[in-house]
């Protein structure tokens, strides 16, 4: 890996501020609806323009606009693995077909293989049940510590305020 240099990178992207205006639609780390190449700039704005959900293209994202992005991708994920194993499946069959010997699996097999996939599937069964209440553990500790902030921020501002009116009732002699 190459030397990189902190001045070299701040100039280019103030070169790339100065170019575009907005960084924030220049720099996206995940844009996985859109295409990979696009030939013009202008139907890259009108994809951008599509998905208003993004909460990259939001400077204060709702945990509403996060959570319809976050279903976003999920259906873009399985529509990607849907696609994913159907290629393979189609790529090993016709290998198995074109083989020479062709492959021939017996019910034996099979059976073995049934017997395997339904192990496996249960593995994945209980770790996506673990994961999914981890997920909810640490949903439920964020909005706890949220509800905390927001009690010691109201009460730093009363406590705040306090001050303020003894030291203004000093002042004023009350």
């Amino acid at each position: 890996m190459s030397d990189v240099n902190p001045a070299e990178i701040l100039e280019q992207l103030q070169q790339l501020q100065k170019e575009s205006g907005d960084l924030k639609s220049q720099l996206a780390i995940l844009r996985i609806s859109e295409p990979i190449f696009s030939p013009d700039a202008e139907n890259q704005s009108q994809s951008l323009s599509k998905r208003t959900s993004d909460a990259s293209a939001i400077d204060n994202p709702t945990p509403a606009s996060l959570e319809a992005d976050l279903t976003h991708y999920k259906e873009l994920f399985s529509k990607l693995r849907f696609s994913y194993v159907e290629q393979v499946t189609k790529e090993k069959f016709l290998r198995a077909i074109v083989g020479d010997p062709p492959l021939v699996v017996g019910h034996n097999e099979n059976v073995e293989l049934e017997t395997q996939l339904a192990e496996v599937k249960a593995e994945l069964k209980a770790s996506k049940e673990e994961v999914r209440m981890m997920i909810e553990e640490m949903e439920k500790t964020g909005r706890d510590l949220a509800n905390h902030d927001a009690a010691l921020y109201f009460a730093r501002i009363h406590r705040e305020s306090r001050v303020y009116n003894c030291r203004t009732a000093r002042q004023t002699g009350i």
